[in-house]
């Protein structure tokens, strides 16, 4: 869990050991850290085979009922994802009747899993990003988030801030060079590919 002392009251592990006693405020965090990015997970998997919020909130629902210590906070995370997969991959079997569709399922299940997996590195990665860029500067990370993330020109992040070209150059700059040193190599790796795009 990528949270830091500034926006959350305590510790990881008084996270996970108040969770394990049912402390509503640590349920509530991880709800808040991990509820929009398993319901994105999720609907990714099961397109049009269910509600992915009814999904997402069955597995915090299994959490809150689990009452279980977890190692560290990648334990409740792969417990999050591998749960969430799960619940989707049940509810697509139950949109599947016939016995000739089952076998289709069943035939891509291994293909759907490997899809479901990559998509939850990605978003893994993107979450990272932008926790990242949310704790630069604030003219800085909206540059940086416009021009990488949201895919804008240089003279149209100047135009829409008020600032010139260099500036935005400069900010951008500044910006890359702070992720640098805060991000792991392979996730900096996917901002200067976004960059190369930008």
């Amino acid at each position: 869990m990528e949270s830091t002392e500034n926006n959350q009251p305590y510790g990881e592990a008084e996270l996970l050991q108040r969770l394990a006693e049912a402390d509503e405020g640590a349920f509530a965090l991880v709800f808040k850290e991990y509820y929009a990015v398993l319901c994105a997970f999720a609907q990714k998997i099961i397109q049009e085979s269910g509600d992915p919020e009814d999904l997402v909130n069955e597995v915090f629902l299994k959490l809150w009922n689990r009452r279980q210590l977890f190692s560290d906070a990648r334990h409740l995370k792969d417990f999050l994802y591998k749960s969430t997969r799960n619940a989707c991959f049940d509810a697509i079997r139950r949109m599947i009747h016939s016995k000739e569709r089952q076998a289709v399922f069943l035939g891509a299940q291994a293909e759907w899993e490997a899809a479901a997996d990559l998509e939850m590195i990605r978003l893994e990665v993107f979450s990272e990003l932008y926790h990242e860029i949310n704790q630069l500067p604030e003219q800085c990370g909206k540059i940086v988030r416009m021009g990488y993330i949201e895919g804008m020109k240089n003279d149209e992040i100047a135009h829409a801030l008020g600032l010139s070209v260099q500036t935005v150059k400069n900010q951008k700059s500044r910006g890359l060079m702070l992720l640098k040193g805060r991000l792991p190599a392979e996730i900096f790796m996917v901002l200067l590919l976004l960059s190369a795009h930008s």
